[in-house]
């Protein structure tokens, strides 16, 4: 037996209308509902949030810096390293003045 595309089609919105309908299904954990603010659970759950930005901002971070690395080296493997960087200072094109 093979699925058709109409009925893939149709257990998708069957599947949103059973989490709607059972929330108790589609609930979160306890820890998420109930934290009293100042107890040692939430301290704890907010260092973990914390730590993981941190990491995660880290990791992008670097990411980035090490696209704007390849770029300058880039530039400087074609020798246009000290064209732009002329442009820039006389207010030609590309330059910021």
């Amino acid at each position: 037996m093979t699925i058709t595309r109409t009925t893939g089609a149709r257990a998708i919105p069957l599947t949103a209308a059973l989490l709607v309908l059972a929330p108790a299904v589609a609930a979160a954990c306890p820890i998420c509902f109930g934290l009293e603010t100042g107890s040692d659970e939430a301290r704890s759950l907010n260092w973990a949030v914390f730590t993981l930005l941190g990491v995660t901002g880290g990791v992008l971070s670097g990411f980035v810096g090490f696209m704007f690395h390849l770029l300058k080296r880039s530039r400087q493997a074609l020798g246009n390293d000290a064209s732009v960087d002329a442009a820039g200072r006389r207010g030609g094109p590309g330059g910021g003045a």
